[in-house]
């Protein structure tokens, strides 16, 4: 039952025309480094400290090593899973976590505090999917049973940029990453 349930992890269907990008988590490291392939071509990096009790800061840089994003949970002490999310310095979403005993949910509002997506993840880490507020799929994550790298699906009819809807998912991976 095992050995069926790693092969068919990770695995899912496409909703949809998409870009597809695969974020390849650097495993022997004391910080998150995330590298990210853009339909088969280098596409960017994220990084962050794992070892910072309160504050993970991640940033995504291009392949300049130029800044493009940042997510962080600075002004969010009691909720770890909360998350500012900045592109080309602007803030561009802010992801809030819910309780949710089965797996993991999160509200994305706009900077103008309205929600505008949620994202829920199943209590494996293995498939997550983000829905607009019309409740049509945006963007999905897979990963396999027991290993760190995933991929991302963001769906032509996502408002969101994909650097945002990039640094969504890898803040929500790198808070189930944190739980452990």
């Amino acid at each position: 039952a095992l050995v069926i349930a790693f092969i068919l992890s990770g695995n899912s269907e496409s909703k949809g025309p998409h870009t597809e990008y695969q974020c390849d988590v650097k495993s022997i490291s004391f910080s998150t480094e995330i590298h990210i392939d853009k339909e088969g071509e280098d596409f960017a990096k994220v990084t962050g400290n794992v070892l910072r009790f309160v504050i993970d800061p991640l940033t995504m840089y291009d392949l300049e090593g130029k800044k493009i994003a940042y997510a962080d949970d600075t002004f969010h002490f009691l909720s770890q899973d909360s998350h500012t999310i900045n592109v080309d310095g602007a803030v561009t979403a802010e992801m809030v976590g819910l309780i949710n005993f089965f797996g993991d949910t999160y509200d994305i509002y706009n900077p103008a505090e309205e929600v505008i997506a949620e994202a829920s993840f199943n209590m494996f880490n293995t498939k997550g999917e983000m829905y607009d507020k019309e409740g049509n799929i945006i963007a999905d994550f897979n990963s396999k049973l027991f290993f760190n790298d995933f991929t991302v699906r963001i769906y032509d009819n996502c408002k969101l940029d994909d650097n945002t809807v990039l640094m969504i998912f890898c803040s929500y991976y790198s808070d189930q990453k944190a739980d452990i």
